[in-house]
């Protein structure tokens, strides 16, 4: 008699602890599907932009949704919460490119009313067109002037590109530093 009750503990046990697992993981997959939704908001206003706004692209190609997580087993929660960041890279010819990062906190907002991500005002043309001329600087500073010469091709324009190839990722990958 007294296994049968030390038996059912033990299987109560095993099932509640089977059971906050289950739950911790699904809690996880939601906030994942709402950075998810969040950085593809910001991957397609980015992209959109341009493509109807420069020519001399390409490709597009987003490396995903890259996260880390501040939330310790043994430290608790950050009061700053994850670090959510999409990567983007711009290739002038097949082998040169330069790179753009976008975080989540800096271009979208969490709308509670919503339940989702909405972009801030931040994250406008002047932004984008900023940020491009930034990274083009940064890439090229030490190349040589052949290599630097590819990069005058990308400019500002007000006809679309159709022949930009655009591949969007928003999978979920753990950030490694």
């Amino acid at each position: 008699m007294k296994k049968k009750w030390i038996l059912a503990i033990l299987l109560g046990m095993i099932v509640i602890i089977i059971l906050l697992g289950g739950k911790k993981y699904m809690d996880k997959k939601a906030v994942e599907k709402s950075y998810q939704d969040g950085m593809e908001l910001v991957q397609n206003y980015v992209t959109d932009y341009l493509v109807k706004n420069y020519e001399g692209i390409e490709k597009i190609e987003w490396q995903g949704v890259g996260v880390e997580w501040r939330s310790s087993p043994i430290l608790g929660a950050s009061i700053l919460g994850n670090y959510v960041v999409s990567d983007v890279k711009i290739f002038v010819s097949s082998e040169k490119f330069f790179t753009m990062d976008f975080t989540l906190s800096e271009k979208t907002e969490y709308d509670e009313d919503l339940n989702k991500y909405v972009l801030k005002k931040s994250l406008n043309p002047n932004s984008i067109d900023s940020l491009v001329d930034m990274e083009i600087e940064n890439t090229t500073r030490k190349m040589s002037l052949k290599d630097k010469s590819i990069f005058k091709n990308i400019r500002k324009s007000n006809s679309v590109n159709p022949n930009t190839k655009v591949t969007y990722n928003i999978d979920i990958h753990k950030l490694l530093y």
